[in-house]
């Protein structure tokens, strides 16, 4: 299951620096604050004011589990900024496309703020401010969006989500890549965790299937091994149908576990499964094995 990354939300669980700000300067694009003039309260440093450099510091804060400057750089981005944010988050009406993406600095590194804040709680057992700062992000910064240095732009509200949904569990979506969920969806469907067998593999699915059915319908064959690994988003996401299918049968959910198996070979037939032992299998068929298998046991 070797995967290439891609449009993902990478950052904000692997705890990558990442701010509106910074790929507003990385495109040359114009709009950012102006910087206030350097100084620190106390034994924080806020550098420039800005919100990038605000944001960058809550991020590094995180990582080094350092929670009272996370409190000090978040809230201090939130007292400058917010009110802005809400003024961008009112101005649309759905996601702002990539190019344009970098206008909306403070929502977006707002958001951020409000989301690392909510990490930060999460990690010090601070379970209702945790969901009291996710939570807003989802009510009131639906919109932002918070750029990752490796390319990419991922949706806050959307992560922190993922937060509220894992808050309190041992399930961690890691670092979100396709190999990273369908692994974890393998682990669970060894261990009968049926519920965490669900959680991965829909999230993989969520994130992936739109690249998966490009590149199912880029082959006219099975990719030969040595290009099979190419075919990333496919391999995972047909496997992860495949996984979720083995969970539901072991549930008796057959009507359901059949759909699962029926996407499968209806929509990702050229889906190949790495086999750690050296080897690809084919996704299709051994999810028609499985609907025989179902006819067997359910008579349907």
């Amino acid at each position: 299951m070797k995967t290439v990354r891609w449009l993902m939300v990478v950052g904000m669980v692997a705890g990558g620096v990442g701010t509106a700000a910074s790929a507003q300067q990385d495109a040359g694009s114009a709009g950012a604050a102006k910087p206030m003039p350097a100084a620190t309260a106390g034994e924080y440093d806020f550098g420039d004011f800005s919100s990038e450099t605000l944001a960058t510091k809550s991020w590094q804060a995180l990582d080094a589990k350092d929670y009272a400057a996370v409190e000090a750089y978040a809230k201090k981005c939130l007292s400058l900024y917010e009110q802005k944010a809400l003024e961008q988050q009112a101005s649309l009406t759905d996601f702002a496309p990539k190019e344009k993406a970098f206008n909306y600095w403070a929502l977006n590194d707002v958001a951020t703020c409000r989301f690392i804040l909510g990490r930060a709680y999460a990690a010090q057992g601070k379970s209702k401010d945790a969901q009291a700062a996710f939570q807003t992000v989802i009510d009131k910064l639906g919109y932002a969006q918070c750029w990752d240095p490796k390319g990419w732009f991922w949706k806050v509200a959307e992560g922190a989500r993922d937060q509220l949904t894992t808050m309190g569990t041992s399930y961690d979506f890691g670092d979100y890549t396709s190999q990273t969920l369908t692994t974890k969806a393998w682990e669970a469907l060894g261990a009968n965790d049926h519920k965490g067998v669900e959680l991965y593999t829909k999230k993989c699915i969520e994130l992936y299937e739109e690249e998966a059915k490009k590149q199912q319908a880029s082959l006219t064959a099975f990719a030969p091994k040595e290009k099979a690994f190419d075919n990333w988003a496919l391999n995972d996401v047909a496997t992860c149908h495949f996984i979720l299918g083995e969970s539901l049968m072991a549930q008796k959910r057959f009507g359901e576990a059949k759909e699962a198996f029926e996407r499968v070979v209806n929509d990702f037939g050229f889906a190949q499964c790495w086999d750690p032992k050296g080897w690809f299998w084919k996704v299709a068929v051994g999810a028609r094995g499985r609907l025989n298998k179902i006819l067997a046991e359910s008579g349907s």
